[in-house]
């Protein structure tokens, strides 16, 4: 066993070693097969590197167990998908995510209400975040008297539809605190809308179907520097785009298909500026639509007409000459 290494043994073994190193002579060692003998300052000088080495080992060991053991007590104390989802209890089993459209201050405390008593997740919207596909019931206003299942037509909604969520009254959330219990959804399912119609049964068409809207050959473009219907901007209406089962262009060209394919522009009348262009695109078969259409299917659950919201701003121009 070695001896105990005094701090004035570590000083001098320190000197000795640096200057040991500039006067050793590599060429004494010339295979392993020989025996290299050491001085005693060299053998102190290597069993204290050993020394300092499996402590720094040690070290950094101690310091990752500590650092992932600080983790997983921040994942316990905040353990939340969303930094703004509110969450209750977390040792239930969680099945509800809940967000909101066209609620006022009232309606939210008795949402957050359920969101505690039953075991649910809140996630706020915002101008960011318009929806999230982990969200199962979009909670919304009411418009009108004697259970109308009429409500405010917002981005949330159409969102909402097109990944096939319920879309509820508020009078739903009052029925489960009332009597206390999880009550089914069917008879609380939105019905209509204040834009497009006050009965076209869409959300449930949609939560039924679970399938794409758009067959896979429609392609889809956006352009303009306008906001389109709802005040939907570019990317988002690409967005949903997506999730109605088109494919969204963001490239200026239609890629080229071995199946028929049908091509669409999505743009606002005061976008289109060069007429020339637009009767050659119109030629080789692209139909300028306004964004309406888009919406209006998503919304109903069925391809609303072309013909209707097809673009045309040289038509009355044309007529005039």
């Amino acid at each position: 066993m070695l001896d105990k290494i005094t701090q004035r043994d570590r000083q001098q073994i320190k000197k000795s070693t640096t200057h040991q190193k500039k006067k050793l002579d590599y060429s004494q060692i010339n295979t392993c097969d020989k025996i290299i003998e050491l001085t005693n300052e060299q053998v102190h000088a290597a069993l204290i590197s050993l020394i300092t080495i499996d402590k720094q080992n040690r070290t950094v060991a101690s310091r990752k167990r500590r650092r992932n053991k600080s983790i997983e007590n921040v994942n316990k104390k905040h353990k939340q998908i969303y930094h703004e989802i509110i969450l209750s209890n977390t040792n239930q089993p969680e099945t509800i995510v809940l967000a909101t459209s066209a609620l006022n201050t009232q309606q939210m405390k008795q949402i957050k209400k359920f969101v505690l008593l039953f075991n649910c997740r809140l996630l706020l919207l915002d101008d960011k975040t318009i929806f999230n596909h982990t969200i199962t019931h979009l909670i919304t206003d009411e418009i009108g008297q004697n259970d109308s299942l009429i409500c405010t037509l917002t981005k949330n909604v159409v969102c909402a539809i097109a990944q096939h969520c319920f879309i509820l009254s508020y009078r739903w959330i009052i029925e489960c605190l009332k009597q206390n219990t999880i009550i089914n959804e069917e008879q609380y399912e939105i019905e209509g809308d204040n834009i497009i119609s006050t009965k076209h049964n869409g959300p449930r068409r949609s939560r039924l179907s679970k399938r794409p809207l758009l067959p896979l050959n429609h392609f889809i473009m956006i352009k303009g520097d306008n906001r389109h219907f709802l005040d939907f901007t570019n990317t988002e209406l690409g967005d949903i785009a997506w999730l109605a089962g088109g494919i969204y262009i963001e490239q200026n060209r239609f890629p080229n298909t071995v199946f028929p394919r049908q091509c669409f522009l999505l743009i606002e009348d005061e976008d289109i500026r060069n007429k020339n262009m637009f009767h050659r695109c119109i030629d080789k078969g692209l139909k300028f639509l306004r964004s309406e259409w888009l919406i209006r299917s998503i919304v109903e659950y069925r391809m609303a007409n072309i013909v209707q919201y097809h673009c045309d701003p040289f038509d009355t121009i044309d007529r005039s000459e």
